[in-house]
């Protein structure tokens, strides 16, 4: 069996699947509990057990293009974006699965940062690393609107 690459892909509308171009050196899994301090003058107060909260992955995917000079944009990171902008007939972004050997994680991006890296002669992007977050969650709906 060949080299496995991360996939990151809608599991609704828009059809989108985008095989990472480089595995990620490291995946990171955050997850989080709400605890609330008791009203105290103490330097220890009780605590108080609120909700469990969403556990979010964390990793850096990087994208290069300079071989076949195309813009690293529109080949690669263009698919990721659209991961994270409103869905016309979803009314929301769509949920997303990351997967990467039999790590599987199903949520919705929370954020993307790009940077851009290296540059062509023309000024065409060929190189990027791209900060992407998810926040898991198994299914999603939109909050209702305020008229």
């Amino acid at each position: 069996m060949g080299l496995v690459k991360a996939l990151i892909k809608c599991k609704e509308a828009p059809n989108i699947e985008l095989h990472a171009q480089f595995n990620p050196k490291e995946l990171q899994v955050d997850k989080t509990v709400s605890w609330t301090p008791s009203s105290s003058h103490g330097e220890d107060p009780m605590v108080e057990f609120k909700e469990p909260q969403s556990a979010t992955l964390s990793v850096t995917l990087y994208f290069d293009t300079y071989e076949t000079k195309d813009d690293v944009y529109d080949r690669y990171v263009k698919g990721l974006e659209k991961m994270v902008v409103m869905e016309p007939s979803l009314g929301r972004p769509p949920l997303v699965i990351f997967q990467w050997g039999n790590f599987n994680f199903t949520g919705v991006v929370e954020s993307l940062g790009q940077k851009y890296t290296m540059f062509l002669e023309d000024g065409k992007r060929c190189r990027c690393e791209v900060a992407f977050k998810m926040r898991s969650a198994s299914g999603a709906k939109v909050s209702a609107r305020k008229p």
